[in-house]
């Protein structure tokens, strides 16, 4: 068991903003603060660099699509640290408007990973969280500007006239939870055509 009691686990963590919030725990966190990568070189070199910079952050790899992965992260936490203090979920993928990929398929590898990658780690993570811990944290961070970007990138892919199809679809989906938009969307074109 670590000789620290305390510790922050930070997911997505080799670059951007799990980098950025990693490297300002490692200065603020009274207590271990674990970065985690799905690739294990990108994970050790950024612990590396914020070695360098005086800082001491442990690595574990974590790919959030992988259930083994974050169950040996949980095995890992149970064993050194008797449970988790902070959680910070970063981890995800952005869509890529330049991949040639097509768009139902990106769209079905990001809601994998950002959904129920996400959801994994929050179930196998969050029963660690250390009772009446006075400050313990669980987050689920996305930039405001990230969330800009990624609107305005669908927005222009939907724009497209090629994806005029992608559109309609998404126009008159019921969404995600029961509703009665499609049918009040079909009374309207009815009523539009007589």
């Amino acid at each position: 068991m670590s000789s620290c009691s305390r510790v922050a686990l930070v997911t997505g963590a080799n670059k951007g903003i799990g980098f950025a919030i990693t490297r300002d725990l490692c200065r603020r966190f009274s207590g271990d603060v674990v970065l985690t990568a799905r690739d294990e070189a990108r994970g050790r070199a950024a612990v590396q660099q914020l070695q360098a910079e005086g800082l001491s952050p442990r690595f574990h790899q974590l790919d959030i699509d992988d259930l083994q992965s974050i169950r040996a992260v949980r095995d890992f936490l149970r064993k050194e640290y008797g449970g988790l203090d902070v959680l910070i979920n970063n981890a995800g993928i952005a869509f890529k408007m330049a991949d040639p990929t097509p768009f139902h398929i990106q769209a079905e590898v990001t809601i994998k990973t950002n959904f129920y990658g996400t959801r994994d780690v929050c179930t196998e993570l969050l029963p660690l969280i250390k009772p009446g811990a006075p400050d313990a944290n669980t987050a689920h961070c996305c930039s405001g500007q990230a969330v800009h970007m990624m609107t305005a990138q669908t927005n222009d892919f939907l724009s497209f006239p090629e994806n005029e199809g992608v559109t309609r679809t998404l126009r008159e989906s019921e969404g995600f939870i029961p509703s009665n938009r499609r049918r009040d969307l079909m009374a309207e074109q009815r009523r539009l055509v007589l």
